[in-house]
């Protein structure tokens, strides 16, 4: 867990980075689909971009940080 503190502020908040990076995925996952809907990008080209976003060599080297 990471505590984040505002200057001026008395709350501090605590994330968890493995719920964090569900939550952008599922974020992700759902602006990439309606350009999909919309015919922005084609379904290949959204799985394309969003491939490493899934990847678990890409939750080693975040959560390491």
């Amino acid at each position: 867990m990471r505590k984040f503190e505002t200057s001026g502020w008395e709350k501090v908040s605590e994330c968890d980075r493995t719920h964090v990076l569900d939550v952008f995925r599922g974020f992700l996952q759902e602006v990439m689909q309606l350009a999909v809907d919309k015919g922005y990008i084609t379904l290949e080209e959204k799985e394309e971009f969003i491939s490493p976003a899934f990847a678990s060599s890409t939750d080693a080297a975040v959560l390491s940080k």
